[in-house]
C-alpha cells in the first residue's frame, strides 16, 4: 500500500457542495477546550494509578515483583498517551495565544519527557518534510519489526540511539542544541524529585513502577506506534534506510476506544496529519468527512484504512 493524498493539493479536493478543501480549512478552527479535556484525562488517569498502587502496596496480597512490571506498564502507556500531545503543541494548537502554547506545552507537556518544545517542533518539521527518505529525523520505522528491535526498545538501547542520534544533532542550532540539553537535564531532576518524595512518604511501589513506566514502556509504546504508523509492509528487514529511500508511507486506522488511545491527539488519522500538518487534530474527524465526499481521496482512504493489530501482525511476519 503507497500512500499518494500528499500528492493532491487542497484545492484539488472538493466536497458535495462544490467547496474546495482549501476553503474549507479556513472554518477549522482548534476546539481547545477538547484538547485541554485530553490531556487532562491522561493526567488523571496517571495520578489514578499512582495512587492506585500506593494502596495495593498496602492493602494487596499480589506479590510486589507481579506489580511492580504491571504498573509500570499502565504508566507507560500513559504517559506515552500525554506524550502525544506535545506533537499538538508543536504545531501551536493547544492554545491559541502562541506565547501560552509554547509554556503549557513545555511545562505539561515537554518537562515530563525532558524534552524542548522548539527543538522538537524543528526536528519533527524535518519528519514532515523528508518522510521516507535518509534524511528523515523520526526514524523508528528504519527499523524491522523484530525481536531485536522489541529488545532494544525495553532495553532503552532503542531509545539512547534516538536522543543522541545524528539526524537530530545536525538540524538544531547551538542554541536549540543547548536548550534540549537544559531540558532534558530539568526532566531528569523532575524524576528524581518525584521518587525521591515517593520514597520519602513510604510509596516505593509506584516509585519502582513509575522508573520502568517512564524509561521501559513509554519508549516502547512510542517506538512501536511510529513504525506502525510509517513502516512498510514489503519494506526489506536487511536494508539500511538510513542509506536508501523507504519511501512515503502514513495509514490511517480505525478509531476505537483503545486505539484512540494508543493513536491520541489525531494520531489515527495520521495519514490526514501528513496531508495537513497544521490542522488541529480535533478537527481530523470533520477532514476525514470532507475527503469522504470527494471520490479520489474517498478511494485512498478506503484502501488505507487498516488496525493497528493488523499492521503488526503483518510487519513482525514480515521478511
Amino acid at each position: 500500500m503507497k500512500n499518494n493524498l500528499e500528492d493532491i493539493p487542497f484545492d484539488a479536493v472538493v466536497n458535495k457542495q462544490g467547496t474546495s478543501y482549501a476553503v474549507f480549512r479556513g472554518q477549522l478552527t482548534p476546539r481547545y477546550a477538547t484538547v485541554f479535556a485530553d490531556i487532562a484525562k491522561g493526567y488523571f488517569f496517571l495520578i489514578a494509578i499512582v495512587v492506585s498502587l500506593s494502596l495495593l502496596q498496602k492493602h494487596s496480597t499480589v506479590p510486589w515483583w507481579l506489580l511492580i512490571p504491571a504498573g509500570g506498564l499502565f504508566i507507560g502507556y500513559t504517559a506515552a498517551y500525554i506524550a502525544l500531545f506535545a506533537h499538538e503543541a508543536s504545531h501551536y494548537n493547544i492554545h491559541p495565544d502562541k506565547k501560552k502554547n509554547e509554556w503549557l506545552g513545555t511545562l505539561f507537556l515537554c518537562l515530563p519527557f525532558g524534552l524542548s518544545l522548539k527543538s522538537y517542533r524543528k526536528i519533527h518539521w524535518q519528519h514532515h518534510l523528508h518522510l521516507g527518505t535518509p534524511a528523515d529525523t523520526e526514524i523508528s520505522y528504519f527499523n524491522h519489526l523484530s525481536g531485536l528491535f522489541i529488545l532494544e526498545t525495553i532495553t532503552g538501547v532503542h531509545l539512547l540511539r534516538t536522543m543522541f542520534s545524528k539526524e537530530k544533532s545536525t538540524v538544531l542550532n547551538k542554541e536549540q542544541i543547548r536548550e534540549s540539553r537544559l531540558m532534558l537535564m530539568a526532566g531528569a531532576l523532575l524524576h528524581a524529585g518525584l521518587l525521591t518524595l515517593a520514597f520519602l512518604t513510604g510509596n516505593w511501589l509506584p516509585a519502582l513502577a513509575w522508573i520502568p513506566g517512564f524509561a521501559i514502556f513509554f519508549p516502547f509504546f512510542a517506538s512501536i506506534r511510529q513504525l506502525l504508523e510509517h513502516r512498510d509492509e514489503l519494506a526489506d528487514a536487511l536494508t539500511d534506510f538510513r542509506k536508501k529511500p523507504h519511501g512515503k508511507i502514513s495509514r490511517i486506522f480505525y478509531h476505537t476506544l483503545l486505539s484512540g488511545s494508543f493513536g491520541a491527539a489525531g494520531f489515527t488519522r495520521h495519514m490526514i496529519h501528513h496531508w495537513d500538518p497544521q490542522a488541529s487534530y480535533t478537527r481530523m474527524k470533520d477532514i476525514e468527512q470532507f475527503l469522504e465526499e470527494d471520490d479520489k481521496t474517498a478511494a485512498i482512504l478506503r484502501d488505507s484504512r487498516t488496525s493497528y493489530t493488523t499492521v503488526l501482525k503483518k510487519l513482525y511476519n514480515a521478511h
